[in-house]
């Protein structure tokens, strides 16, 4: 099949809002139902309004609103954006990043989709290893303290030998030796526990222009995917085209696009990574 993984790293806070809720975070983050993971749709739009391409609408399809013309699908897909590292801190590693066995297995089907079968198998080897219970890192140390939390870790040679690869995501050589070195690979329950309640949660206020003061009222709450989060997602050709595909990877690989909300106010700058 023919296709390209994407990775997606988090330059600043990312904010890919599901609207307004009634709950303590007024605008909340995208989200799985059944999981509660973090994820961003609409990776396709953002990346047609950011980049210029000389195929535009053979790669994304005819653009809404034209009654002038017959409405085309583009020849190439987009899925959303999902999580694969969530950054996190640590008092004795500084920043760790975690991931988790169901995240690392999507990510696996993504790379046989598009083709990629030795990044597959170098996953599925680490997979593998995995035993009930157990949660794996990139380093020696046997407990890592993460947030107000003390886990147990069992250093894994195979994780190592993957990240060596995955580390390409990172935009500079330096965020790349940090990430290679300071993974953890938790159980599913814990991973889900940490993107629900470690997100960056930050007030928003809009001030009265006459007085001065806050307006009445705009006292608001927004939820954002920390900076150094790392999301992936798959880019397929519908009907094999290989001079699309190549486009989009020559316009799109280690480039700086805007995604998600509030790029007003600098947030949501991403690096994009292909592989």
């Amino acid at each position: 099949m023919s296709g390209k993984v994407g990775f997606l790293y988090a330059v600043t806070q990312i904010h890919a809002g599901k609207g307004m809720d009634v709950g303590v975070v007024d605008q909340p983050i995208q989200r799985e139902v059944h999981t509660g993971f973090p994820i961003i749709a609409g990776i396709k739009g953002a990346i047609r309004n950011e980049l210029s391409f000389n195929k535009e609408e053979e790669i994304f399809g005819s653009k809404p609103g034209n009654n002038n013309k017959e409405s085309k699908p583009g020849n190439i897909t987009f899925s959303e954006a999902k999580i694969l590292f969530f950054p996190l801190r640590s008092i004795n590693r500084g920043l760790v990043w975690i991931t988790c066995p169901m995240v690392l297995s999507r990510l696996k089907t993504a790379f046989e989709i598009s083709g990629n079968t030795e990044m597959a198998s170098k996953i599925n080897k680490f997979l593998k290893t995995i035993k009930n219970k157990k949660e794996y890192s990139t380093f020696k140390s046997t407990v890592v303290n993460v947030e107000e939390y003390a886990i147990e870790t069992e250093e894994s040679n195979e994780l190592k030998e993957l990240m060596k690869e995955l580390k390409k995501v990172s935009p500079d050589e330096y965020l790349q030796k940090v990430l290679e070195e300071n993974v953890i690979v938790l159980k599913d329950e814990d991973f889900s526990f940490f993107v629900r309640n470690a997100t960056e949660v930050l007030p928003r206020i809009r001030i009265n222009p006459d007085t001065g003061t806050v307006a009445e009222g705009a006292l608001w709450y927004e939820e954002y995917l920390p900076q150094d989060t790392v999301m992936f997602f798959l880019i397929k050709s519908l009907k094999n085209s290989e001079e699309l595909l190549n486009e989009v990877e020559k316009n799109l690989d280690k480039e700086y696009i805007n995604i998600g909300g509030k790029a007003s106010v600098g947030k949501g700058f991403s690096y994009i990574k292909l592989m």
